[in-house]
């Protein structure tokens, strides 16, 4: 599914459906489906060789050191702690937060508390929006609350404007989709272009 969801993407005329793909080449068994198979990507796939290509320079790495915000450490020293009572106060009913895997929690915190079940609910609560806010108003609010939120995602709201003006373009990875949902929502609050592949 995934190969067939890339070709979708770059030529959707050539591969409209995923079920006419699986049934034409998803059980190749013999040399001859093989090549075939491989005549049909030939025109999608860049191969190029070492000694076809001029030197690239070294690839620079920058390593960005970002600092929790005080909500996270707070969150991250409730999930280290196995404090139960403090990440469950204002949580809605039927949200859990799960200690099974102390680890995997930590490492949602730190990308963003959001992904914690039942934080961004709690945060909200805490500093709701004024009654006679308007509708911009209120999207406001709970998008600064989204930002103030994560340390990534203050220097990430520091750096897209800067890169976007020097006409650069931005790949960001992420291992859990529910972070590049919340990547959507700050795009899309932000009026930045932006194309989401997950798969």
């Amino acid at each position: 599914p995934e190969l067939w969801t890339l070709l979708n993407f770059i030529a959707p005329n050539d591969f409209p459906s995923r079920e006419a793909f699986q049934a034409e080449f998803g059980a190749m068994s013999k040399a001859h489906e093989m090549e075939r198979f491989h005549e049909v990507l030939r025109p999608y796939m860049l191969r190029r060789i070492k000694s076809e290509v001029e030197p690239l320079p070294d690839r620079e790495d920058t390593l960005i050191e970002v600092e929790l915000t005080i909500l996270q450490k707070r969150f991250y020293r409730a999930i280290y702690e196995k404090n139960t009572k403090y990440l469950m106060e204002g949580v809605e009913k039927g949200s859990r937060v799960s200690l099974n895997n102390v680890a995997m929690e930590l490492r949602k915190c730190c990308c963003h508390p959001y992904l914690i079940d039942g934080v961004e609910a709690k945060i909200l609560a805490d500093t709701p929006v004024p009654a006679r806010a308007t509708v911009e108003e209120k999207r406001a609010h709970i998008f600064s609350k989204l930002v103030e939120a994560s340390g990534k995602l203050i220097l990430l709201d520091k750096l897209l404007p800067k890169l976007k003006s020097e006409g650069h373009r931005v790949l960001i990875f992420s291992q859990m989709t529910r972070m590049l949902d919340i990547l959507e929502d700050y795009l899309l609050f932000r009026n930045y272009a932006y194309e989401r592949i997950d798969g």
